[in-house]
């Protein structure tokens, strides 16, 4: 059994990317390919996957996490160990300029509940980013830490460049590549658009004050968890409405992309230029 795991990370298309495999399944078991969508208990999860289809065989094993780059190496390479067969990890690489609001603005409406300031926000994640061994929680961007952990377990690691229009292509290729499989982005059914709280739907910079008060009375218990979700929704809506009128940059991005750029390059500068070199 051949074993590919795409690993993330966080804010590169994994939800558009899971989802469309998922409304593909039917497809993709014809082709010998089996997809598993792995709970927010990735790890966990991962041992009662392997355990089951290791009784199927098919003769590919798609799982699929966004956090998955971040497992601790050890625990992971124990899980792949029960696998008789290659393990490959696939990852996306994306700007810090595109990577870091997207994060802030989903950790705005998600679980995390943030209250604190995107420039909270930027030395937080600045500092795990260039120190990340010792960012026991988070997200983290540093990719050649992320390959790294992945080579540790027992994977071999490759990756795709993110791209806003082709995203999905360009992985149903690289999936093709790498289970040996043709399999053709036009045969494949897309998924259906996102609605309510679907991952795939983000806030927009001009609500982030908005959400952070949401977050502040949720957090003391003044909003409950079913309220909040019904106003996330409604800001949701807003935001895409907001998006279609918008003239000017995001506001997010125009102040710090600069910056975003020189850490880029300080963090992950030879990264990208073995990518460029290829």
């Amino acid at each position: 059994m051949k074993l590919l795991l795409h690993a993330g990370p966080m804010k590169t298309g994994s939800t558009a990317f899971q989802d469309l495999l998922f409304c593909n399944q039917e497809l993709l078991a014809e082709r010998g390919i089996h997809f598993r969508w792995l709970n927010r208990h990735y790890l966990s999860h991962l041992a009662e996957v392997l355990e089951e289809e290791q009784r199927h065989r098919p003769a590919v094993l798609v799982v699929s996490h966004e956090c998955l780059c971040r497992s601790n190496a050890d625990d992971l390479r124990s899980l792949l160990s029960q696998v008789s067969g290659t393990c490959h990890a696939f990852l996306v690489a994306r700007p810090l300029r595109e990577l870091y609001p997207s994060l802030y603005l989903q950790n705005l409406k998600g679980h995390v509940m943030r209250t604190t300031s995107y420039e909270d926000f930027l030395t937080e994640q600045k500092a795990r980013d260039r120190t990340p061994e010792l960012a026991a929680k988070g997200q983290v961007f540093n990719f050649a830490h992320l390959q790294s952990l992945l080579e540790k377990a027992g994977c071999t690691v490759s990756w795709v460049r993110f791209s806003k229009d082709n995203l999905l292509s360009d992985l149903v290729r690289r999936l093709s590549q790498l289970a040996e499989v043709p399999l053709l982005w036009e045969e494949l059914d897309p998924p259906s658009p996102p609605t309510g709280l679907n991952p795939r739907r983000s806030l927009v910079p001009e609500l982030v004050d908005v959400a952070c008060q949401l977050n502040k009375h949720s957090r003391n218990g003044a909003v409950s968890d079913v309220a909040r979700q019904e106003l996330l929704v409604a800001l949701l809506n807003t935001s895409d409405l907001v998006r279609e009128m918008r003239l000017g940059p995001d506001p997010l991005r125009a102040v710090h992309d600069r910056e975003l750029d020189a850490l880029d390059d300080e963090i992950n500068g030879a990264f990208w230029r073995q990518f460029s070199d290829k």
